[in-house]
This record gives structure tokens, C-alpha cells and sequence, in this order.
């Protein structure tokens, strides 16, 4: 099972976090949003052209589920999370395992489910950390290596994707925040999306849930 597509590009954040099926989510978000490049223009000098990389192995972090946000899982390797997502990764078993994980990371499902409007440009806007690098205020941009953030509002929430260099013009989602303020003193520019190709999938483990 999945959401369509159409459910996606109109998804306005009003869900009920704990009936959501993670399964459903990680195939969605597989089919639509993950495994694929995307190319987009900016009216930026230095950057005419940057290309997103989002592998399916980028997904798990953004929704907290790693060794650093997670104490029970079944393992932390990162395509085998997001395999196990689509398998038998439950919600209700990720919360047993971790009764802190859900309350802290709620919020993040949510804003995977707007990975779709986020990485096309819907209704959110784009801003580069340039000018706060070498400032206090751009110290952990600075830190991890982020020079892009997406951000979007979608139902009092603010949801914001950070891109981390990662060769070349090629960058990846490091992280996803929410109701996160870094961004005040960041830049907005424009972004547009030109193109969007599959990568294509590597062989990864199955990790069941715990028996």
C-alpha cells in the first residue's frame, strides 16, 4: 500500500501521527521521492546548478532513526533501516522499543511525508547558509557542512531540510528539523527544479524486527 501521488502534492501536515503505517510511508516515499537525483538552477553565481542525491539510506536519519536518536534498534545500518520500514518496522514497535523516540521525532514523519512538495518546490522556499559560514550564527551549518536549507510551513509547523556538501555540486539531506530558527539569518534564493533521474538501487540486508 501507498499514498497516491496527488495525496502528496496536496498533503497539508493534518495527519494522525500514530495511525500513520510506516510501511506505507517508506514505500511512498521510495516510489516518489527517494532514489532519485534532482537538478535544479539557482540564480546563484557560484552555484548555477546543484544536484540533490537522495537514497533511500538518507531517509532514516531524517526521521531520527539512528544510533543517535533510536537506543533499540534492530540495527543501525541505514538501507537496512529504511528496508525494514518497508517490511515489518512497525510504529507501534519502534515506540515500545524507544518510549522517548516517537514524542522527540512525531513531527519528522510528518515532514517526510513533505519530502514530495519540499524537493519539487512546492509551497516552501530555498536559502543558502553563503554569508553565516564563518559567523557564530552559521557554526553548526559550518560543523556539518550545509550550504542549502529547504524550508516549508504546512499546518503551524516549520519543517526545514538542510543539504549537506558532498562532492562537486552533488549534496545530500543531512538532516530534517522542525520549528528550528537557524535559518534567521540565512539568504532566500531561487531554486528550480529541471530534471529528476532514478539512481539506481543498491543490494542492502533485511533486517527483520526483533522475534
Amino acid at each position: 500500500m501507498t499514498y497516491t501521488l496527488e495525496w502528496l502534492k496536496t498533503f497539508d501536515g493534518e495527519i494522525d501521527i500514530l495511525n500513520i503505517e510506516m510501511s506505507c510511508l517508506a514505500n511512498t516515499i521510495e516510489k516518489y521521492v527517494s532514489q532519485y537525483k534532482y537538478v535544479y538552477q539557482t540564480n546563484m553565481e557560484a552555484y548555477p546548478e546543484i544536484i540533490l542525491s537522495v537514497p533511500n539510506s538518507s531517509i532514516p536519519h531524517l526521521l531520527g532513526l539512528s544510533r543517535e536518536h533510536h537506543v533499540n534498534l534492530p540495527t543501525n545500518n541505514a538501507g537496512s533501516i529504511f528496508e525494514g520500514l518497508k517490511d515489518d518496522w512497525t510504529l507501534e514497535r519502534l515506540n515500545g522499543a524507544d518510549n522517548g523516540w516517537f514524542n522527540e521525532n512525531k513531527f519528522k514523519i510528518v515532514g517526510t511525508l513533505l519530502l514530495y512538495q519540499m524537493l519539487h518546490g512546492i509551497e516552501c522556499k530555498f536559502y543558502t547558509t553563503e554569508g553565516i559560514l564563518n559567523r557564530q550564527s552559521g557554526k553548526r551549518f559550518r560543523r556539518d557542512n550545509i550550504y542549502f536549507v529547504v524550508f516549508k510551513l504546512s499546518n503551524g509547523i516549520h519543517y526545514t531540510v538542510e543539504l549537506s556538501h558532498e562532492r562537486g555540486n552533488q549534496y545530500f539531506p543531512r538532516s530534517l528539523k522542525i520549528n528550528d530558527s537557524s535559518i534567521t539569518n540565512c539568504r532566500e534564493i531561487e531554486l528550480t527544479l529541471i530534471d529528476k533521474k532514478r539512481i539506481k538501487s543498491s543490494k542492502v540486508r533485511n533486517v527483520s524486527w526483533f522475534s
